[in-house]
């Protein structure tokens, strides 16, 4: 699949209760008894960590369950639940009506030794296990030793994250105001000339997408340089926005009618429209590129370059859907990585004649972005690294070539993939041509 960059699911999750399924992307067809857990009547999905394979869901009750996809046993995170959500490195963190917090992370269980000022309605997980907590005029942050720092934040506007919790976006009526949620850089304003509506960061971080009230198409800003550059046209005003994890699709939900925009973001291209409704987790654009929308009933997957349809399930369109680049354990994981492995795809696992190719060619990194743009990189690398992991930028050897930021190096492609599955998102194997 053009697009495609590693492999993924669909994960289905009964609104009504019962046991989740697992859906092979682009196909849609199933891959039976992946997950044994069976869940009661589900609200929402919060999100699945694939290294941990947890999955976790809030009921119809406000409980957040944890399903674990290896054992399916289902154990009960927190009650009365107001907000979850899930960080970067697959921290779950919650928030009950008491304003106490519950955090999840690698399997540890933590409730928190001091309750949130005040109840938050909007919530992001950041780097370093942190929580940043949106109560308009308050901007909370906090962490499980330390207790909430509170800062001021403009009230009535759409408020986005960056992926790595590191910079906030506010809209209000003249622009959009780009906050450091530590208070480690002074605020700063961007003017645009229409109403922001809503704000989507791209998956780097790099640029925010804004739809406008009445202006056809995006904008479109720049963190680094903060000031707005060229944006998106696209043929009316645009009421919603998502991206891709790799941000190579932007999705956009026209004001009017009952559809999809496809965006090819790198040339800014509007490839079409798909009917489709517009919830909380569809439509969506899996790891491996394939677009995933609700049409009447049914849950359909398309191509998001050619627009062409690649599976559908009938009745479908009631029930939740997560995409997720998880890959089953068991019998049915070395069926996913073979067929991996056989298209080419990155992220698949090494071994055997990978490694003796490792060992002969050189060392091998895993890369996690290619930019031309030396700052985003080297900001990206100082993220990861705060996170814990040893990150780097590689200079480009070409003009074509771009700023990598990469882990590693690695002595064989065994031991970079292992690191490469840990990330909980897309990687690639780069191992530099010797001269």
């Amino acid at each position: 699949m053009a697009g495609a960059r590693s492999g993924a699911v669909a994960i289905r999750v009964a609104a009504k209760g019962g046991i989740p399924r697992v859906y092979r992307l682009s196909t849609l067809v199933e891959v039976p008894d992946m997950i044994r857990g069976r869940l009661p009547p589900v609200g929402r999905v919060v999100g699945l960590d694939a290294e941990a394979e947890f999955l976790y869901v809030v009921t119809g009750k406000g409980e957040v369950l944890a399903v674990d996809l290896g054992s399916a046993r289902v154990d009960t995170v927190a009650t009365a639940v107001q907000q979850a959500t899930l960080g970067p490195d697959g921290t779950l963190f919650t928030v009950d009506a008491k304003r106490r917090v519950v955090s999840l992370a690698r399997r540890l269980r933590v409730a928190w030794a001091q309750p949130l000022p005040s109840l938050p309605h909007q919530l992001f997980g950041a780097a370093d296990q942190r929580l940043v907590a949106v109560d308009a005029p308050k901007l909370l942050t906090a962490a499980a030793d330390q207790p909430a720092a509170s800062r001021p934040i403009p009230t009535g506007g759409d408020v986005a994250a960056t992926r790595w919790g590191d910079l906030l976006a506010v809209s209000s009526d003249s622009g959009v105001l780009l906050m450091d949620p530590l208070g480690r850089r002074e605020p700063a304003f961007v003017a645009l000339s229409d109403h922001p509506r809503e704000l989507a960061f791209s998956p780097s971080g790099h640029r925010i997408y804004v739809t406008r009230r009445t202006e056809p198409g995006l904008a479109a800003i720049d963190r680094f340089e903060r000031a707005e550059i060229d944006g998106i046209a696209l043929p009316l005003p645009a009421a919603a926005i998502r991206l891709d994890p790799l941000g190579r699709w932007l999705l956009a939900r026209p004001t009017v009618g009952d559809s999809v925009w496809v965006v090819d973001l790198p040339v800014k291209r509007l490839v079409g429209a798909v009917a489709s409704g517009w919830r909380a987790d569809l439509p969506a654009i899996a790891p491996d590129g394939s677009l995933l929308v609700r049409q009447g009933d049914d849950v359909v997957a398309y191509r998001p370059d050619s627009l062409v349809e690649t599976g559908r399930l009938k009745g479908a369109a009631a029930d939740l859907w997560t995409l997720s680049p998880w890959r089953p354990r068991g019998g049915y994981r070395g069926a996913f990585a073979d067929a991996q492995a056989a298209a080419g795809q990155p992220g698949s696992q090494g071994g055997g004649a990978a490694d003796t190719a490792g060992a002969a060619g050189g060392p091998m990194y895993v890369q996690v972005s290619t930019s031309q743009n030396e700052a985003w990189s080297s900001e990206m690398a100082q993220q990861l690294t705060r996170a814990g992991l040893a990150a780097r930028v590689l200079q480009p050897k070409s003009p074509d070539d771009g700023y990598r930021v990469v882990l590693g190096p690695y002595a064989t492609r065994t031991q970079a993939d292992a690191i490469g599955r840990k990330l909980g998102r897309p990687f690639w194997i780069y191992q530099p041509s010797t001269p």
